[in-house]
């Protein structure tokens, strides 16, 4: 079956794949950036005034907050012991200046010489355009193990960023 006729223009749907590739820049960058605690990449993915809400271990607000939990305890002795942040295929969402993307996220940790599991969460990031270009606005974190607000976070995997903002507001 033949794809359906664009009604957008060349220019409009060029611009929506350049922006769909720096978004998913932005994601694929996380992981590396937290495993190595790299804090000029964290900042430039973040805005400043970001939230990151981690299921079962905070919410930590702006660059500050981001600092206390990629310098913390928990994730310093992550980054000791050998781990990895690694993320699965997400489901972008781009309105204009606002996007979303929803999808697993999975936090592997060296024992005893093996890589096992030791989260899985669904994940599901809102980003801005601003003059520096696209950056995470808030991202939500939700365990997997026995979570309804897990399973309700990925049912929510075609819904835009309009919806999020009336749900935040």
């Amino acid at each position: 079956m033949p794809r359906p006729k664009s009604t957008k223009s060349l220019e409009e749907r060029l611009d929506y794949v350049e922006d769909y590739i720096e978004i998913m820049q932005l994601i694929c960058a996380y992981g590396p950036a937290a495993d190595a605690t790299h804090w000029e990449l964290i900042k430039e993915i973040w805005a400043e005034d970001c939230v990151y809400e981690i299921g079962g271990l905070g919410v930590y607000e702006g660059h500050e907050g981001l600092k206390q939990a990629f310098y913390g305890e928990f994730h310093q002795g992550l980054m000791a012991s050998g781990s990895g942040h690694v993320s699965s295929m997400p489901h972008l969402v781009i309105d204009g200046d606002r996007a979303v993307a929803t999808h697993h996220g999975t936090l592997y940790k060296q024992i005893d010489g093996k890589f096992p599991v030791i989260r899985l969460i669904a994940s599901r990031w809102e980003f801005e355009r601003r003059a520096q270009g696209w950056v995470v606005v808030r991202r939500t974190n939700e365990l997997l193990q026995e979570n309804p607000r897990a399973q309700a976070l990925l049912a929510r995997v075609k819904e835009g960023p309009s919806a999020t903002k009336l749900a935040a507001e």
